[in-house]
């Protein structure tokens, strides 16, 4: 019977302090190492915590209130920003578009203004200088728009007009340039486009006059046709009807500039306009090929 005491299981109880040996180690790791980890782990936590009050009170001073600050900074994601900039911009289109219509109404009024004061004319339009298409050699090649029209009842305005070459206006662009209206007759049309142009409207007599910006740069030019039954104006008649012209281009110029600073349109003055230099029409962008003028009427413009 003695056999089955104690003494008889030598084994088990080697295994028994073996085990509490090592809870003993276990035990005395968890007391030595709490005081490093606790170290360890707060100064971290302090670090986070500083920067997100530093990203936090950015945001705050940004907004202008804590509550949306706060809100920018942790609950907006970028989905919503998104969403936010979309109708940011949605909104600047719908004002843009609202000045562009007002700009075009105000050209309108101008131009029908100065149909009243031009002695007969058939039409008045309005073509505008822009950078157009890139050619073979990629540089810009300069074209214009016609963007508004006006004519008396039972004339027609015409049609306007998209990306045209500016080499349509060869005959008379180095007036433009100088400052100059200038009175041709289809006859003295030598430009095979500008032939075709005046014929489908049935002008006979054309007057160009430059549309400048304040630092003179060519924005455009103001078109005012005669059909054949019409007289066009010569002599002090036509000098009136010039003076009358630069006063309105004057006026929308600076409904074209402001238009262009608004977004819309093709007009950029300070890219797309032609000035003088050196005596020498000069384009940005691109180099203008002039034909060679025909003789026509030139009038000098009224100082």
């Amino acid at each position: 019977m003695a056999a089955g005491g104690p003494e008889s299981c030598p084994g088990r109880n080697a295994v028994m302090i073996e085990i509490l040996r090592l809870l003993n180690i276990l035990l005395s790791i968890v007391i030595n190492w709490r005081q490093p980890l606790a170290t360890l782990v707060l100064q971290p936590l302090v670090t986070v915590a500083l920067l997100l009050c530093l990203y936090a009170g950015w945001h705050v001073r940004d907004e202008g209130s804590l509550a949306e600050g706060l809100r920018v900074a942790f609950v907006d994601t970028r989905a919503n920003r998104q969403v936010e900039e979309q109708q940011i911009v949605a909104a600047l289109l719908q004002a843009e578009l609202h000045q562009y219509a007002k700009a075009g109404k105000l050209i309108d009024q101008a131009l029908t203004n100065l149909l009243l004061h031009s002695d007969g004319a058939a039409r008045i339009r309005l073509g505008v200088i822009h950078n157009g298409v890139s050619g073979l050699t990629g540089v810009n090649l300069l074209r214009y728009d016609v963007i508004n029209a006006v004519a008396p009842a039972g004339r027609a305005p015409g049609g306007l007009l998209v990306n045209e070459p500016l080499t349509t206006w060869g005959e008379f662009l180095p007036s433009l340039l100088a400052g100059k209206c200038q009175l041709m007759v289809l006859g003295d049309v030598h430009n095979f486009a500008l032939q075709a142009r005046l014929e489908s409207l049935g002008a006979s007599s054309l007057l160009s006059c430059p549309v400048t910006d304040l630092e003179g740069k060519l924005l455009g030019a103001i078109f005012t046709n005669w059909d054949a039954a019409d007289k066009p104006p010569s002599g002090e008649q036509l000098q009136a009807v010039i003076e009358v012209n630069q006063r309105v281009a004057g006026q929308i110029a600076s409904v074209i500039t402001l238009r262009g600073n608004a977004g819309l349109g093709r007009t950029n003055p300070p890219d797309n306009a032609c000035e003088t230099q050196a005596g020498r029409p000069e384009c940005s962008h691109t180099t203008v090929a002039l034909a060679r003028s025909a003789p026509s009427a030139e009038v000098p413009a009224a100082p």
